[in-house]
């Protein structure tokens, strides 16, 4: 397998397909291609404060990576991953990584204490590819569905 470094840059409007075709590769439940999910996609594409980025390897979009920032009251700014993610077939080629470091270094220009991924149940080529890289499972995630009024049931 080839570990060509892919080119890095930020995500556009139109990388909505390319996008949602690298969520439904790895298997990543899509959301319905609808105008509300584009709005979505749109509004976080344009999101200064925040990083939405593309893996593209030739003209392909093989990895996408999307980093919220939290400001903090008592600590220091914390970087979130939000989503991390590449197609199967570029998996173990350095596109992971290569997003993953990205993000590293986007967060310290910010002036972040921490790079922080939440990961999904049974994850284990995230977690190994997160522990090659430093990052270590800190805490438990507490988590309240809310139902969409924004009121919990």
């Amino acid at each position: 397998m080839s570990r060509a470094t892919p080119s890095i840059r930020r995500g556009r409007r139109t990388d909505f397909t390319a996008t949602m075709a690298v969520l439904a590769a790895a298997g990543v439940p899509v959301p319905p291609p609808d105008r509300a999910t584009l709005h979505r996609f749109r509004n976080i594409v344009a999101d200064l404060g925040a990083d939405f980025y593309v893996a593209v390897e030739a003209v392909t979009v093989v990895g996408v990576l999307h980093v919220t920032y939290n400001r903090r009251l008592t600590t220091a700014a914390r970087a979130h991953v939000d989503l991390l993610c590449v197609t199967p077939e570029h998996r173990g080629r350095g596109v992971g990584a290569t997003l993953l470091h990205f993000a590293r270094r986007r967060a310290g220009g910010r002036g972040c204490a921490v790079l922080v991924h939440d990961l999904a149940a049974g994850n284990d080529a995230g977690r190994r590819l997160l522990a090659r890289h430093g990052l270590q499972p800190q805490a438990e995630t507490w988590v309240l569905p809310l139902t969409p009024e924004g009121t919990d049931g």
